[in-house]
């Protein structure tokens, strides 16, 4: 008797240390941005030379802005990047290209080409997943050049064009 009692008593220790505790509460994924707001604004950070951040307040599935932090507002008007997702059937990169100013078009990627227009500012357009997507610099920002957003656009169609 004296046995059975001791591994009564042996199993319930055990069985007390083998309770297993709850697992911690996992934190929901943060929020998907919205549609518009795909580019990469490390490499646009590297390339321009200027931080980019997407102002919230813009951000939409087919329109994101995105400012230069710390630059000043250049004397004509404030200098920003636009992106514009076509949700309705595309227009043809030709179409948009008439914006263009002449000789100034450039193809990028499969889809996608990078221009001047309106006096030096920079326009880009690509076909992805189905959309338009078009990128315009509304000025050059002061702390960088219209060759560097050239470049810039031209790295970030040629990723959206894959």
């Amino acid at each position: 008797m004296r046995r059975l009692v001791g591994a009564v008593v042996l199993m319930a220790a055990l069985g007390g240390c083998s309770v297993a505790e709850a697992p911690a509460p996992v934190a929901p994924p943060p929020p998907a941005p919205p549609a518009a707001c795909l580019l990469d604004t490390g490499a646009l950070t590297a390339t321009t030379g200027l931080t980019w951040a997407p102002d919230p307040s813009t951000a939409s599935d087919t329109r994101c802005v995105y400012d230069p932090s710390g630059t000043p507002r250049p004397a004509d008007g404030p200098a920003f990047l636009s992106v514009d997702v076509t949700r309705d059937p595309a227009p043809t990169l030709d179409t948009v290209a008439e914006l263009c100013e002449d000789g100034s078009r450039a193809p990028v990627g499969t889809t996608g080409f990078v221009c001047r227009y309106q006096g030096g500012n920079v326009f880009a357009a690509v076909t992805h997943d189905g959309h338009l997507v078009t990128l315009a610099a509304s000025a050059v920002p002061t702390g960088t050049t219209a060759a560097q957003l050239v470049v810039a656009f031209d790295q970030q169609v040629t990723a959206l064009s894959r």
